[in-house]
C-alpha cells in the first residue's frame, strides 16, 4: 500500500545513508519558566482547523505525530493531563508547497572546423567554444511541521520548533512512523531551551 507524501506532511526524509534532507530551526522567548514546566496538554483541535493547515483534513496524520511528540515529551519528565491545569500547550502546524529545482549542468565545449584568411593564403583551422546547456528543471513537494509550545498561564507563545524539507512517498506506515519520531526528535532536541 503507497502511502502519498502529502498526508504525511513530513520533511523528516532520510535518504541514502542515514543523510537528512531537512532543516530544523526553533526559537522562543526566554522570559518564560521553562525550568518550571512539568505538565502539558495539546490545544483544542479547533484552532488547527485553517484552511492552510494541511492536518485538518489528515487525522491519520495528527496521530503519528501527536504520538511521537508524547513520546518525546514523556523521556524528558513532561506529563500529558488532559484535564486539570498545566503549563502549557502544545499545538501543530503543517503545509505542503510545491516547489521547482534548477540544476546547471556542467559547461562544456563544441570543436569547429573552418577557415581563416592570413597574408598567406586559407589556412584550415579548429576551435572551442563555450557551450552551456540548458538547466535541468525538477520538481518536488516541500513539507513544513511547526510544533509551537504555548505558556497556560499567560496564553502566549514560549517556544516553536520547524522543520522543512522534501517530502517522499511511504510504502508502509511503518516506515513513516520511524521518519516522524526522527523529525520530531529533531525539533524538541532543542526543548526546553538552554538558556545562554
Amino acid at each position: 500500500m503507497r502511502i502519498p507524501s502529502w498526508i504525511v506532511l513530513m520533511m523528516t526524509l532520510l535518504t541514502g545513508a542515514g543523510c537528512s534532507t531537512y532543516s530544523v530551526v526553533t526559537d522562543y522567548d526566554s522570559s518564560f519558566p521553562f525550568t518550571s514546566y512539568k505538565t502539558y496538554q495539546w490545544a483544542d483541535d479547533a484552532a488547527a482547523q485553517s484552511s492552510n493547515n494541511v492536518l485538518a483534513t489528515n487525522p491519520l496524520a495528527v496521530k503519528r505525530i501527536k504520538s511521537s511528540v508524547d513520546q518525546e515529551l514523556a523521556t524528558k519528565g513532561y506529563v500529558l493531563n488532559s484535564n486539570k491545569p498545566v503549563d502549557f500547550t502544545v499545538s501543530l502546524f503543517a503545509r505542503v508547497q510545491d516547489r521547482e529545482r534548477y540544476t546547471l549542468p556542467p559547461m562544456s565545449f563544441s570543436y569547429h572546423h573552418g577557415y581563416y584568411h592570413n597574408r598567406f593564403g586559407h589556412n584550415r583551422f579548429g576551435m572551442y567554444d563555450p557551450y552551456w546547456p540548458a538547466p535541468y528543471v525538477s520538481y518536488y513537494k516541500e513539507g513544513t511541521l511547526v510544533i509551537d509550545v504555548t505558556d497556560q498561564k499567560s496564553n502566549e507563545l514560549a517556544w516553536r520548533g520547524i522543520a522543512q524539507g522534501i517530502l517522499k512517498n511511504y510504502d508502509t506506515g511503518k516506515e513513516m512512523q520511524q521518519d516522524i519520531d526522527g523529525a520530531v526528535t529533531k525539533i524538541l532536541a532543542e526543548f526546553p531551551p538552554l538558556k545562554r
